[in-house]
């Protein structure tokens, strides 16, 4: 699911600068690496509009909604290389074992793409493309626009490389009442038509 203007360019500006995200992190080699943070007023500015989508993210994937976790704010400085995501599942003895009570993950942008001059540093970035191998398609970045999706195998994703300016994102997950069984059937066609209106 896609959620466009799920918070106003303001809003997330104001968080963007609460966040305080402005010393990268590098790894052995030299490489920065992503940043993870909770921000509890931001996280309340998000919750109070999410509470209403509920009903229909229930209705979407057929699932009962139980709670909630923490919202983590994620920050990618340039440079910063994709890392792979399994929300609720570890690869344990070559199968995906689930290891965490996640059902659905949300991915709130902060900062939108562009890879066309002029380049506003303050809110744009080159690169940071959501990607779901599986899938064949990934979201660029559009501040303000929250995805859902299951959070099991069938969805691993990345961030693609950080070619321009910084990337922060939300992602917080969803449990579900019963574990959340993701049945490709439910689900025909592909992105083209899950998503006709941006693709």
């Amino acid at each position: 699911m896609v959620f466009q203007e799920f918070l106003s360019p303001k809003i997330c500006e104001g968080i963007t600068i609460d966040l305080n995200f402005f010393t990268p992190n590098f790894d052995e080699e030299g490489d920065p690496v992503m940043l993870m943070r909770a921000h509890e007023q931001s996280e309340h500015i998000i919750y109070t509009r999410f509470q209403d989508l509920i009903p229909q993210i229930e209705e979407h994937y057929g699932f009962e909604h139980r709670g909630t976790e923490t919202v983590m704010f994620e920050y990618y400085d340039e440079g910063t290389k994709p890392n792979l995501h399994c929300e609720s599942s570890d690869w344990i003895r070559k199968k995906w074992v689930r290891t965490r009570d996640r059902d659905l993950t949300c991915l709130l942008f902060f900062n939108t793409y562009q890879d066309q001059v002029p380049f506003d540093n303050d809110y744009e970035v080159y690169g940071g493309k959501v990607e779901f191998p599986q899938h064949g398609f990934g979201f660029n970045p559009e501040r303000g626009t929250m995805i859902v999706f299951p959070s099991g195998p069938h969805f691993i994703n990345a961030a693609s490389h950080i070619i321009a300016g910084e990337l922060v994102m939300a992602r917080f997950h969803l449990a579900a009442k019963m574990p959340y069984l993701y049945n490709p059937a439910n689900f025909p066609g592909d992105y083209r038509s899950w998503f006709s209106g941006l693709y």
